[in-house]
């Protein structure tokens, strides 16, 4: 595991290169922008996209020198369109959590084309965790936010589970890097809330 200032290299659960860059905006010094993408992006992507375009090349050739009815054929187009569709949607390239003290937290997948963000009002943050889960034959750990939602039949909050970079798989070493850093920022402005409203009032 390699460390610099800005930037953590290891490895996922799948031996697949990660790299973790953590950048301080100058404009608000506690917000934190934590960035996960694969080491080896520009390799992934050349490819998915040869082992893409080899697919389509072989189902041409067999169209060309197989006689099969008009059926087949559209049945292959439709595949091969949704196998196009599900690459384009679905593969991931990097996953990011922006923190803004007070104002809330921002997880954003980005895929090879468009994004998905999902935001957390920080009044509605409870705590953060390094959830541990039992998948077949491996251990594996998820940086879990716990967001509370109010019900809206009963005043009673209860919790619900946020889990973090689930698409990247990072280890928990890396985890533990942004876990450390958020819990020390969720427990500085919460406390500083704490402290200002305990004093007396005049």
């Amino acid at each position: 595991m390699v460390e610099n200032d800005r930037i953590i290299e290891h490895e996922n659960v799948n031996g697949v290169g990660l790299l973790l860059k953590v950048d301080k905006s100058s404009g608000s010094p506690n917000s934190r922008h934590f960035t996960i993408s694969f080491k080896n992006k520009q390799n992934r992507k050349s490819w998915i996209k040869t082992s893409l375009f080899l697919a389509i090349l072989m189902n041409i050739i067999a169209l060309c020198y197989v006689h099969i009815n008009l059926t087949a054929i559209l049945i292959i187009i439709i595949v091969l369109s949704f196998l196009v569709f599900f690459w384009i949607t679905h593969s991931v390239q990097s996953e990011s959590l922006l923190i803004v003290p007070t104002v809330g937290i921002q997880s954003t997948v980005k895929y090879v084309i468009g994004r998905e963000e999902n935001f957390v009002p920080w009044s509605s943050v409870d705590d953060v965790i390094i959830n541990e889960v039992i998948k077949l034959n491996r251990v594996l750990y998820y940086l879990t936010i716990l967001v509370k939602t109010n019900q809206s039949s009963q005043d009673a909050e209860t919790i619900k589970l946020m889990p973090l970079f689930k698409y990247t798989k990072p280890r928990l070493r890396m985890l533990e890097t942004v876990y450390s850093e958020l819990q020390t920022l969720l427990t500085e402005i919460n406390g500083d809330h704490t402290a200002k409203g305990s004093g007396d009032t005049r």
